[in-house]
């Protein structure tokens, strides 16, 4: 399932925001330097789907806040975690 992420590196804390415009809002704790917020990135949206890391693939955006990522997931089940973060985002 292709993907597309807006990535905010050096937040206060991991979490997974919004749904807006296309894009999947993520904030990482991490700098953007040296890979440390995608890496970041990709152990948050491995937690939160419950997938491997080894299913997870950045391929585009990989020195950029806008990235598209491959995750190798059941769209019912990725349909289904984002309704719970678009719900908690409209809280």
């Amino acid at each position: 399932m292709i993907v597309h992420l807006k990535v905010i590196a050096n937040a206060k804390q991991d979490s997974i925001c919004s749904f807006e415009g296309g894009y999947l809002k993520v904030k990482v704790s991490k700098p953007a330097c040296e890979g440390k917020a995608n890496k970041a990135l990709i152990s948050l949206i491995s937690s939160y789907f419950n997938i491997k890391k080894s299913k997870i693939k950045i391929i585009s955006g990989e020195r950029s806040p806008l990235k598209t990522l491959d995750i190798d997931i059941d769209e019912q089940i990725f349909n289904t975690k984002l309704e719970k973060v678009v719900k908690n985002a409209n809280l």
